[in-house]
């Protein structure tokens, strides 16, 4: 996963930093691995779902309720037996008919056009009147008030979205060049530590305990990623 690839990652670059300092080479692929590290940081929002999803499906749930709400309430108006009440309360809600009363079984788009064409007949003077003299006037404002709350997180959501394809990489096609760029690093201190290792064994062996460690997680979890597309984080050592 994208978020094992920052932890070990991060961490590899912790560990070895002190040992460039006289170590050209290994500079270089610390360097190397350092270029990768903060492309992936910074685009690793992209490889999962969009926080404001969750939210967005709260809100649509909170605009159908206020739709709900009203629709109830107008119906149950023309079917009133004072006579004034039930026509007043039928006109209003034929343009619910016209407009919404299948609304559960529209897409958000199509929900979202057909509100505001229910929003702009509500609008007219005279149905305003009605819905005032009816008393549901308040219930009428507060499903344009979710209306407008669902809609601003929307377009909010698009732009995000937009964003993402204008001025990102996919963080799952960043965590491609990241697994070789870690191993080239690894390799070379397990190198270089076969002929130094009073330099480089405390930090070979720090960096093969995180692989474990990770490697470890990763399995614990490979059930639950038997569908994924994200290629795995793992690292093999000697």
């Amino acid at each position: 996963m994208v978020s094992d690839g920052i932890l070990i990652s991060d961490r590899m670059l912790k560990t070895s930093l002190p040992l460039t300092v006289n170590d050209p080479k290994l500079l270089k692929l610390h360097t190397s691995l350092t270029s990768v590290y903060n492309r992936l940081v910074k685009n690793q929002k992209y490889s999962t779902r969009s926080p404001l999803t969750d939210h967005l499906i709260l809100l649509g749930k909170r605009r159908n309720k206020a739709l709900t709400a009203i629709r109830s309430i107008i119906y149950g108006m023309s079917e009133s037996l004072i006579e004034e009440t039930s026509k007043n309360a039928s006109i209003l809600y034929a343009i619910i008919k016209k407009y919404v009363v299948k609304v559960y079984s529209m897409g958000y788009k199509e929900e979202t056009a057909n509100l505001i064409s229910l929003f702009l007949d509500f609008d007219l003077p005279a149905n305003n009147a009605l819905l005032k003299d009816l008393g549901i006037l308040p219930f009428y404002e507060s499903l344009k008030t979710a209306h407008l709350a669902f809609d601003t997180l929307c377009n909010q959501k698009s732009d995000q979205k937009t964003e993402q394809t204008v001025d990102s990489e996919a963080a799952t096609d960043i965590l491609t060049e990241l697994i070789p760029a870690m191993t080239n690093l690894l390799a070379m201190i397990e190198l270089n530590n076969q002929f130094d290792p009073e330099t480089y064994s405390e930090a070979y062996n720090q960096l093969v305990t995180y692989i474990n460690e990770i490697n470890a997680t990763a399995r614990a979890r490979k059930t639950r990623k038997q569908n994924s597309t994200e290629p795995e984080v793992k690292m093999e050592n000697s």
